[in-house]
């Protein structure tokens, strides 16, 4: 088996010299993803550049999301011009499903196959893409960083969270946050909740919500809010339009920004608690938790039939 080390004195193009993640709705091949597998694609490259040498750089100025962050291009990246339209996404994502609970990853495999796809790219300086990859090895803090001052909310944004914090009376760091990943068919049932699904939910939140608690619903459905309200009377919601940063076709600027609004509410707290389907988690809430250095407690709740 050949060793990180070795993968990277293959590397053998001398004319590449950075690699940027580009985060928009559309590529040449496909759609995009959530927010939260952009973000793990950022650590996954960043990973790859610093054994390869080579710059990494963030780019999310196609996306909707861009009006409520700081844009704070330096004069050479304004330089860097980037064919949107010929932007694809990198299909490999380092992830092997074992089955419907677990996976692992092939980090070795993944890096070989990245490393040749780099040599044959021929004579261009720059390399963008959309990577959504699993990182090869644990994050570190110099990435976090990073990616962080790429995502700084701008006055608007800033605005719009100190409002709603004070709105819902929710102290920075004195509250929890519950996210459940909905949009998909596991919790949805020809356009009504899975009750099974809600049932299982209800129960685990019943036997492990603490007394004194504050917590903070998060879903991409508002029906399961006002359920969770009626049950738990601690809860805190707030009905809004929400939309998925990535493969939704809702791009209305509101839902957009409740979105990303619900993005930054996550990162004032002290805990995240994440219900999904998926076994690895909800990348929303994840790498949230990930960048802002959250303890995350990932619960995967599957419907009847799994």
């Amino acid at each position: 088996m050949q060793s990180i080390t070795t993968i990277s004195k293959a590397f053998n193009n001398k004319n590449l010299k950075k690699i940027v993640n580009v985060y928009q709705l559309k590529y040449k091949n496909s759609v995009a993803q959530g927010l939260g597998d952009y973000i793990r694609g950022c650590f996954c490259l960043m990973q790859i550049c610093a054994m390869l040498g080579l710059t990494f750089d963030m780019d999310l100025t196609n996306h909707p999301m861009s009006k409520y962050l700081i844009q704070n291009e330096t004069e050479s990246e304004k330089k860097c011009d980037i064919n949107y339209a010929d932007v694809s996404r990198y299909e490999n994502t380092n992830y092997i499903p074992i089955n419907s609970t677990t996976y692992s990853k092939n980090s070795i495999n993944f890096f070989i196959e990245f490393v040749n796809n780099l040599n044959a790219m021929g004579l261009s300086e720059n390399f963008f893409t959309f990577c959504h990859s699993f990182p090869i090895f644990d994050v570190q803090d110099i990435g976090r960083k990073f990616i962080l001052s790429k995502l700084l909310p701008n006055e608007m944004m800033q605005t719009a969270i100190k409002e709603r914090l004070a709105h819902l009376e929710l102290i920075p760091k004195r509250f929890a946050v519950i996210h459940i990943r909905s949009g998909d068919k596991y919790l949805m049932n020809n356009g009504t909740l899975n009750s099974f699904v809600v049932k299982k939910i209800v129960g685990i939140l019943s036997k492990n919500m603490k007394s004194g608690t504050k917590y903070l619903i998060l879903s991409d459905n508002n029906q399961i809010k006002l359920i969770l309200k009626k049950i738990f009377p601690q809860v805190v919601i707030q009905l809004t339009k929400i939309t998925h940063l990535g493969e939704s076709a809702n791009t209305d600027d509101d839902a957009v920004m409740e979105t990303l609004l619900d993005f930054y509410l996550m990162s004032k707290a002290f805990q995240i608690i994440s219900f999904s389907p998926y076994n690895w988690g909800s990348g929303f809430s994840q790498w949230c938790s990930v960048l802002y250095k959250i303890p995350y407690t990932k619960i995967q709740v599957l419907d009847r039939l799994s």
